[in-house]
């Protein structure tokens, strides 16, 4: 003891243990700044990886959706009758599948010299040549091109819009070029989307062509998203194969902030996304945390969960809100069907499967007979009510797992049947009218007798869509004719 109280005395022991404190004092700082450095690091890392996977997989599944489009519209224009047909008709069969990419912008088929065919604009196009436009010249000139994305380009239409168009070559008979069909995407759509991420301060979203030009780049320093602006290609080449764990900082071309980098290629197309959060946005509450307490240390990193937690719930809700509003998109809001919209998808669906297992489909439109009496007398309250019991009636009598009906329009409901004979799809046919017409429809105290009148086709082997739908409608007028309240069909022959 007295060895101790006389090495303290003399400061070599005191200066020790001071020294050991501080050293454990300033390893435990150490060590909880490296761990927090750590988290700060995984988090951006976690952010930009789930952020970069969503948005490129949105877009991946939205160009999908516009190819397909084009695919059907290119094969619509094959058809050797399609010019025999009536305009609105031909419109019809052209842009079937264009409602599903209304969203975006406009579809046009140009011919060989770069002039309008056809669009499904609600504008007059017919004097606009669009020959100058990347998406042609590339089809033109290159007979392998593929879909080609283009660069950003502003609109010629009334209301001028920065857009970027999706095109597909259009051959002749001899392999010759025949012309283009193209979708043009509005970049607001982009716009739209990258504005729905939470980016933290000084983080930016950017979507890009390989070549380096950019399609869009948010938030933008320009007030267009930097829309043509250039991306050095060997650095995005560089973002874009890095492994897919791996983040980079990078200074920016564009605004020469340096950032956190990631960056993903959109499958199946020249286009890639990247996702960037600030470096000194990203870090600087770290290397605040590391001039105060380790309590306050704790605090930050908390609230940082917390941000994180509160995020992840917005995109959920988001994602959710998104999933209502597709199933409200392809149901009708009086009867609780399907409506039109799905009708498309689905008997497209359904057509080619039943030309690939070689099996019969039949489709029945039904109309109500005498409707517009009900509606004139009695009033649309009274009429929505009728709707809505044949369309129950309608449903519980074509009852097969497969069956599918939906609200064509009006009064007006189509079925399809799949695996479904001429004679079977009569039998159904059949027990919807007797369904609907056993029994009167009572409602807001009255009872009302109602018919319906059922016109059936069954697919040929060169139907499409807009075909048998149209034959199911010309056997449909047929039992209007012979009388009402009967099933009439059209037969099917071998092609």
């Amino acid at each position: 003891m007295d060895k101790v109280l006389k090495h303290l005395s003399s400061g070599r022991l005191l200066r020790f243990v001071t020294s050991a404190l501080i050293l454990a004092i300033v390893g435990m700082q150490s060590f909880a700044l490296w761990r927090s450095y750590q988290e700060t690091w995984h988090d951006g890392e976690r952010y930009t990886a789930n952020t970069i996977s969503v948005l490129a997989g949105a877009i991946e599944r939205d160009f999908l959706l516009v190819e397909s489009s084009l695919t059907g519209l290119a094969e619509a224009l094959r058809e050797p009758t399609l010019m025999a047909l009536p305009a609105a008709l031909r419109q019809r069969v052209l842009f079937r599948r264009a409602g599903d990419a209304n969203d975006f912008g406009v579809m046009l088929v140009l011919d060989a010299q770069g002039n309008v065919l056809f669009d499904d604009s609600e504008e007059d196009l017919s004097g606009i040549n669009f020959a100058d436009r990347d998406y042609f010249r590339v089809q033109r000139d290159n007979p392998n091109a593929g879909v080609y994305v283009s660069r950003p380009f502003l609109s010629r239409l009334s209301s001028p819009e920065r857009a970027i168009g999706i095109s597909r070559r259009i051959n002749g008979s001899d392999g010759s070029f025949a012309g283009v069909v193209v979708a043009s995407i509005r970049l607001v759509y982009f716009q739209q989307m990258f504005e729905r991420v939470k980016l933290p301060p000084g983080g930016i979203v950017r979507l890009t062509r390989t070549d380096g030009t950019v399609v869009l780049r948010y938030p933008s320093t320009d007030g267009r998203g930097n829309a043509g602006d250039e991306v050095t290609p060997d650095v995005l080449q560089r973002q874009a194969s890095a492994m897919p764990d791996d983040w980079r900082v990078e200074t920016s071309q564009i605004d020469g902030q340096r950032r956190f980098l990631r960056t993903m290629l959109v499958k199946g197309y020249p286009l890639s996304v990247t996702v960037g959060v600030s470096a000194r946005q990203q870090f600087g509450g770290w290397y605040l945390r590391a001039a105060i307490t380790l309590a306050l240390t704790l605090t930050v990193s908390l609230l940082l969960a917390l941000t994180v937690a509160a995020l992840s719930t917005s995109l959920r809700r988001s994602r959710e809100m998104e999933r209502q509003l597709e199933r409200m998109a392809i149901t009708d809001s009086l009867t609780g069907l399907p409506n039109r919209r799905a009708l498309d998808l689905t008997l497209e669906v359904e057509m080619q499967r039943s030309r690939r297992e070689q099996r019969e489909l039949a489709v029945l439109m039904i109309d109500i007979d005498h409707f517009k009496r009900v509606n004139d007398t009695h009033g649309h309250a009274m009429g929505d009510a009728v709707l809505a019991e044949v369309a129950h009636r309608v449903q519980r009598a074509a009852c097969r797992p497969g069956d599918f009906v939906c609200r064509y329009g009006g009064e007006e409901f189509v079925v399809v049947l799949p695996e479904t004979p001429s004679a079977g799809a009569e039998l159904v046919a059949e027990r919807i009218r007797a369904g609907v017409a056993a029994n009167a429809i009572v409602t807001h105290g009255l009872a009302i007798e109602i018919t319906v009148s059922v016109g059936i086709a069954v697919q040929r082997a060169d139907d499409g869509p807009g075909e048998l739908i149209a034959r199911s409608d010309t056997a449909l007028y047929t039992a209007k004719r012979a009388g009402r309240n009967r099933v009439a069909r059209l037969e099917a022959f071998a092609a």
